[in-house]
């Protein structure tokens, strides 16, 4: 009886949380995408869009169909970021291409300068997952297929002193698109 009060509590205290990211929309939040926008990027594992909906929805769409999220709000930085996110709570996505639970993040971060930018990004130079432009529009995607597979989607804006870049070594600006459309 004890572990079923326990559980009650934690499971009550925790969708109070989940209430509250969602409703309270009242402090600053950085994103990167607003109503309608897409953005489309190539890499190894193929094509995929992200569409940003209303509010903090985004619909992540590969493989010929199409999966959702409302991301939450963070109440304060993590990892220089002030952005929105989704953690993957358990398998919260009918099964499509080996993947049921999706990790999702959105947000801007700041660089002193563009040398701290690449050095950042250079830890990811052999990783085919991740492409940027020359603006600083960054996207990470990786999928672990399988029972329970994962798809872990990261999309950030770079600024160096506050402002997006003009030019960074190493971008793929042919495999990132972005695409300004109605809110779906």
């Amino acid at each position: 009886m004890r572990i079923i009060i326990v559980v009650f509590v934690i499971l009550f205290v925790f969708s109070g949380c989940l209430t509250s990211y969602s409703k309270n929309n009242s402090y600053p939040v950085e994103t990167v995408m607003s109503a309608g926008m897409s953005i489309t990027i190539e890499t190894k594992n193929g094509i995929l869009t992200i569409t940003a909906g209303n509010g903090f929805t985004r619909i992540y769409s590969w493989a010929g169909n199409s999966r959702s999220a409302v991301l939450w709000p963070r109440k304060e930085r993590w990892n220089g970021s002030l952005g929105i996110y989704y953690p993957g709570v358990g398998n919260h996505w009918e099964k499509h291409d080996g993947i049921t639970r999706g990790i999702l993040e959105e947000g801007q971060l700041n660089f002193t300068s563009l040398d701290d930018l690449t050095k950042e990004l250079s830890s990811y130079e052999e990783n085919e997952n991740l492409v940027f432009n020359d603006n600083g529009l960054c996207v990470f995607w990786s999928k672990t297929d399988g029972a329970g597979g994962t798809m872990t989607v990261f999309v950030w804006q770079l600024y160096v002193n506050h402002e997006k870049p003009q030019r960074i070594p190493g971008s793929r600006n042919d495999k990132i698109k972005i695409t300004m459309g109605s809110s779906t």
